[in-house]
């Protein structure tokens, strides 16, 4: 009995909780991020909930119209990662970029979560960006480091 309530808890606070995200392009491993001011984003959100937009209720949207999405790019991932189900009020949203056309910076890399508000728009916690460079030492892997 011990067993199983010990069961039931675990599996309880297991859907509680947002599932790490932090897929990368090509298995890219990420090694450091920059935290980057969500203000100006969560800014861009309350116009958006102002004049009645629709995207401000998605975090995959929210993110694509703050971040941009397939402009100039080779390779788009997006994923998304909710608490739960239903009535999920946390979200984890990735969005990863590569091949730009730049001659120096190869992609992006970034994390963004996200916390549901009473009026049933999206709002941001925090941001994670790192770079990933076509020259230099982070051609394999994202780093908060500026490419040269």
């Amino acid at each position: 009995m011990k067993y199983l309530i010990l069961i039931a808890i675990c599996l309880v606070s297991g859907c509680a909780t947002t599932h790490e995200v932090n897929f990368s392009a090509d298995n890219a491993k990420i090694e450091s991020w920059e935290p980057v001011d969500p203000a100006p984003m969560n800014a861009r959100i309350s116009e958006a909930v102002t004049s009645g937009e629709n995207w401000r209720a998605s975090p995959m949207e929210a993110t694509i119209r703050l971040l941009g999405g397939d402009r100039d790019t080779r390779i788009v991932r997006l994923d998304e990662s909710k608490n739960r189900t239903e009535g999920a009020d946390t979200a984890v949203v990735v969005l990863v970029r590569d091949g730009f056309l730049d001659d120096s910076v190869r992609g992006d890399w970034n994390k963004i979560i996200y916390e549901l508000q009473t009026d049933r728009s999206w709002r941001i916690r925090s941001v994670q960006r790192a770079y990933r460079c076509y020259r230099g030492q982070n051609q394999d892997r994202y780093t908060r480091m500026l490419c040269p």
